[in-house]
């Protein structure tokens, strides 16, 4: 599943406003994060296990929203992935609300505990003018024992070439991760 959307502004300095753009889920309509789940589910299903999960943006949202939820549904069981690399992370919905078809952000100052214990790389731009705060609310959801953070100086974007000091950050940030997965697995 793919839908349509406009030019947004992560992506109008690279490619023309006039062509046509995809994304796995549309954000505003809790059906349509509940098929994503459930297609995400059963390609890990089919194609795992993984080591590791990466995310940007929504992508990130969408990994910690499905994290979540299996850890509601399977309290006992691990999850399905060592460890997760999260840029410019998005807020995750509440699995619970989601189930009933409605879209609540999870508030994690609501939250007794850590909703994410595996090891994460939470890698986000101090200067985003899309989502500003959404990733530190997802830092904030990952296990302070477990999570890596590297905030660079660029926007709402992973850091590419131009941006020498931040790519090498989220590098060491990443093999940290990467490392501690491989410790405690």
């Amino acid at each position: 599943m793919a839908l349509v959307f406009e030019t947004q502004l992560e992506i109008q300095g690279f490619f023309s406003a006039t062509d046509n753009y995809y994304q796995f889920y549309d954000q505003r309509s809790a059906a349509s994060m509940a098929t994503a789940i459930s297609q995400l589910e059963a390609y890990l299903a089919a194609e795992g296990p993984f080591d590791g999960v990466i995310g940007y943006s929504q992508g990130a949202s969408l990994a910690a929203t499905y994290m979540i939820r299996f850890s509601h549904l399977h309290p006992s069981a691990p999850l399905p992935f060592k460890c997760a690399i999260f840029f410019s992370g998005g807020r995750p919905l509440d699995p619970r609300a989601l189930s009933k078809g409605d879209l609540i952000l999870i508030d994690p100052e609501q939250q007794v505990a850590p909703l994410l214990s595996l090891p994460t790389a939470n890698i986000w731009g101090r200067n985003d003018p899309l989502w500003p705060g959404s990733s530190e609310t997802l830092w904030k959801l990952c296990d302070p024992a477990n999570r890596t953070t590297f905030i660079h100086d660029e926007g709402h974007d992973i850091p590419g070439a131009r941006a020498k000091d931040a790519v090498l950050g989220s590098v060491r940030a990443i093999r940290k991760v990467i490392d501690q997965a491989v410790i405690v697995h």
